[in-house]
């Protein structure tokens, strides 16, 4: 089931394809992107770029007046039970396995040095029971240089 993640106040949304709780006691999501070739390199690389923009945005939470804090918008309003951001799960399908071998490689160019977890694999070598590759690591110290915190109130 695709799921919304929207941020009003930045204008920020995208649907992940899937969303997988694992059945641990907190709750750890996954997210699952689905690309069947038929998007552009370059819009395939903005929407894993989206994840990063979506972690990185943080809100004020505090009375008027007192000393309130920022936190991160996915854990208060998303993902609660969660510890760490979802890692996402890109899965490469719709062509030729060479051609996927080729937009993989892509991807992780186009992704270097993002600040959210991110794994890939093409369809195949999923099916065949390869392992997936990380092409993000998730890092929230880097996601808080990155995006600037919220004036307090």
């Amino acid at each position: 089931m695709e799921v919304n993640h929207a941020i009003k106040e930045t204008g920020l949304s995208f649907n992940t394809d899937a969303v997988l709780a694992l059945p641990t006691k907190t709750s750890e999501v996954r997210l699952f992107e689905l690309d069947n070739g038929t998007m552009s390199q370059a819009r395939l690389a903005r929407e894993v770029w989206d994840y990063e923009r979506y972690a990185g945005h943080r809100v004020w939470e505090g009375a008027r007046g007192t000393n309130g804090r920022t936190f991160p918008f996915w854990q208060r309003h998303r993902y609660t039970r969660s510890q760490t951001f979802p890692r996402l799960h890109v899965v490469l399908a719709g062509k030729e396995e060479p051609l996927l071998d080729n937009r993989l490689k892509a991807l992780a160019d186009d992704v270097k040095g993002i600040a959210v977890g991110v794994w890939v694999n093409t369809l195949p070598r999923l099916q065949r029971g390869s392992p997936w590759y990380e092409i993000g690591v998730d890092d929230p110290y880097r996601r808080r240089e990155r995006y600037p915190e919220p004036a307090g109130r």
